[in-house]
């Protein structure tokens, strides 16, 4: 399960972008999943709260968007891809060797955590 080692990565680069910008938590965290990025986002969804814990991102919701495969086809141009068919056009079952888009993994978005007052 590679997944772990993405939410890892992922948290790492949240965390650098929380203090950059001087954000202390955060609660949510949005990521796109091409369809062909070999990435299960159902295992990545698994793996992210044991991952984030000791980190600013524990507790957070990850939301992730899963981005379908395009294909470039010589006949019919920008079609959706099936995973399960390959990199063929599914109108005409030519190749389609040009993935257009599909194989992203990405942060999208951090959405910072309201900070917590403390109690006088």
């Amino acid at each position: 399960m590679h997944e772990a080692s993405i939410a890892l990565s992922l948290i790492d680069v949240a965390s650098e972008v929380l203090r950059e910008n001087g954000g202390a938590r955060a609660s949510a965290l949005t990521v796109r999943v091409g369809a062909w990025s070999s990435v299960v986002p159902e295992a990545l969804t698994a793996a992210f709260p044991a991952c984030a814990q000791g980190t600013p991102l524990e507790g957070a919701h990850l939301n992730v968007v899963t981005v379908p495969g395009v294909g470039e086809c010589p006949t019919h141009g920008p079609v959706t891809l099936d995973v399960r068919r390959g990199l063929r056009c599914p109108a005409c079952g030519a190749p389609t060797p040009t993935l257009v888009q599909g194989d992203e993994l990405e942060l999208d978005e951090i959405e910072l955590a309201e900070p917590q007052l403390e109690e006088s």
